[in-house]
């Protein structure tokens, strides 16, 4: 069955979005109490793209974006059995194609930093500045 791709849902089942992340090593058990609203930041996003093999969410990512100058681009993630199959590139090119003219950005991990050099993507060189979410951390006041 071929690949298709839709971004008229962002609304994914949270059972196919929880299979996905646990099987890329993001999502655990000790988080588990948000499973039923694991789905709520695709919900949030601007824009979510995923790719499905029949009834079977096979990869996903969401964007966060003014639509205009800047657009960032978080959980794009495919499944095992399913990669190298074009599917990652496919997604990145379909959130590009709805906000071209904006800049993107994204944060990854080392290993895959030559996949992402290959769509484009160079290493940023300015500082990078975070603060850890309560909710991640179960520290909700």
């Amino acid at each position: 069955m071929p690949i298709t791709y839709r971004d008229d849902l962002k609304a994914l089942p949270c059972d196919q979005l929880i299979r996905l992340f646990t099987e890329a090593g993001w999502h655990d058990e000790k988080n588990s109490q948000w499973d039923f609203v694991f789905n709520a930041p695709f919900i949030h996003s601007t824009l979510v793209v995923s790719a499905w093999n029949g009834d079977r969410l096979v990869g996903c990512v969401r964007v966060l974006s003014d639509t205009i100058v800047r657009s960032v681009i978080y959980d794009l993630v495919v499944e095992k059995a399913y990669r190298k199959q074009g599917i990652a590139t496919h997604l990145l090119k379909c959130c590009k194609s709805k906000y071209p003219g904006s800049e993107w950005l994204l944060q990854t991990e080392e290993r895959i930093v030559p996949f992402y050099e290959k769509q484009g993507f160079t290493r940023f060189s300015e500082p990078v500045m975070y603060t850890v979410s309560p909710t991640m951390t179960g520290k909700i006041e």
